[in-house]
């Protein structure tokens, strides 16, 4: 592994800094891949005349920069200035173009090699485009994350090699009669030193690192294997699994997972999110339709908290809508979003989807959900996600709680509308 050059003088450090071309990916479909590189071929030109500058070279997605900056100097302030030196008006082809460039940039560390250092750049470049930030330096903290993250990454591709996660279930009530109507599926990772760590820790990395098929795949056999175990007790009760966004327009995605389901003795079921559409629509769109085709039931979740559009409900073979918890938490309390759930509920009943209220915290949301004709609900003041055996004592005794949990909210509530009006 070559090692980073050092800078001839002692009162210097080496940096290296990578300029990207914002929304360079759109202005390369604009123009076309040989403009574009020329641009960035330009820019490395621009740069190499900077007096503190060792080595500028263009690749295909940014400008390579090695820097060798006075020690007492201001890095940020010496990128600043570069960025300035590459302001104006290019010309490519007799096209003039003005663009704004991002720069990641690293300070070498002593006896680094170059992969290290250019790792180190590339985060800090992504960083930049996160924050929307011209640029952004190296820090020991993210150094800190990165190695964290690595220790994760790791830690989960053996939890699901070795059955270390484990499924818990949260139940969808039947507004009316209070009855388990279905369960959804949560996974979660009980680590052996660092205790139950949350699902949006390591479900972002899952999808990050391409972990997330085999963790999906894990979800759906241990659901389809828990189903089988409550049917021999006598819960016949559908589940329903989270699918990420990622895998939609997977190509395989759908062959792959129906070869899953030939085990299945019940009925399972998969939740996608509004968002799961963007990346390729046109092949998302296929796959969940040759799902619906083979009667495995499609409900949209989190529904209000992406991109809503009545093109796609109309398109997508789902048959159940679940509206975020972001606007049940507010029904009390908030004065338009009754509104807009009872305008959702009326939209999807129309179009002849039930509708699942996320989210039911309190018995005030619970009774407002039933006046509104909510289908089913879902919740902490109902129940909390379970592991299986705890699952199963709920199942056994909640026949005897339902009538209470689900009657007397709305009795309540009609007393307080009939003494306030």
């Amino acid at each position: 592994m070559s090692s980073v050059p050092a800078p001839s003088p002692e009162s210097e450090r080496t940096v290296l800094a990578l300029l990207e071309i914002v929304r360079f990916e759109a202005l390369k479909r604009t123009v076309g891949y040989a403009a574009a590189t020329g641009l960035l071929l330009v820019l490395a030109e621009r740069v190499a005349q900077l007096p503190n500058c060792r080595s500028a070279r263009g690749d295909r997605h940014y400008v390579e920069v090695t820097l060798a900056c006075p020690q007492g100097a201001d890095l940020h302030r010496e990128l600043e200035t570069m960025a300035r030196t590459l302001g104006g008006p290019i010309d490519i082809d007799g096209y003039e173009f003005g663009l704004s460039v991002r720069m990641g940039a690293a300070e070498a560390h002593e006896d680094e090699d170059m992969a290290s250092l250019f790792g180190r750049a590339e985060r800090s470049l992504a960083r930049a485009n996160e924050q929307r930030k011209n640029i952004a330096i190296a820090r020991p903290e993210d150094e800190s994350a990165f190695a964290s993250r690595l220790v994760l990454m790791r830690g989960l591709q053996h939890a699901i090699q070795d059955d270390q996660l484990e499924l818990h279930y949260q139940p969808k009530i039947f507004a009316r009669s209070g009855k388990t109507a279905a369960l959804e599926a949560l996974v979660r990772w009980n680590h052996p030193t660092e205790g139950m760590i949350p699902p949006d820790r390591f479900i972002g990395l899952a999808e990050e690192t391409g972990d997330i098929n085999k963790l999906t795949e894990w979800v759906i056999r241990r659901a389809i294997a828990d189903q089988s175990r409550l049917l021999k007790l006598g819960h016949k009760l559908p589940i329903d699994v989270n699918i990420s966004g990622v895998m939609i327009a997977d190509p395989d995605f759908a062959w792959d997972t129906l070869m899953l389901f030939t085990a299945v003795q019940g009925e399972i079921g998969f939740e996608i999110t509004e968002t799961a559409m963007i990346a390729d629509p046109v092949r998302a769109l296929e796959n969940l339709r040759t799902i619906a085709d083979a009667g495995i039931k499609l409900a949209i979740d989190d529904y209000g908290s992406g991109f809503s559009s009545l093109a796609y409900l109309q398109q997508l073979p789902v048959s159940e809508l679940k509206i975020d918890k972001i606007f049940i938490s507010r029904l009390a309390s908030g004065q338009r979003d009754p509104l807009l759930v009872r305008s959702t509920i009326e939209l999807a009943h129309a179009l002849e989807m039930k509708v699942t209220a996320e989210g039911v915290d309190s018995p005030e949301a619970l009774a407002l959900l039933q006046v509104m004709g909510c289908d089913l609900l879902q919740g902490f003041h109902l129940s909390r996600p379970l592991p299986f055996d705890r699952l199963v004592t709920y199942l056994e005794t909640e026949g005897l709680r339902a009538e209470e949990r689900l009657t007397n909210p709305i009795r309540d509530l009609r007393a307080r509308l009939v003494r306030a009006g």
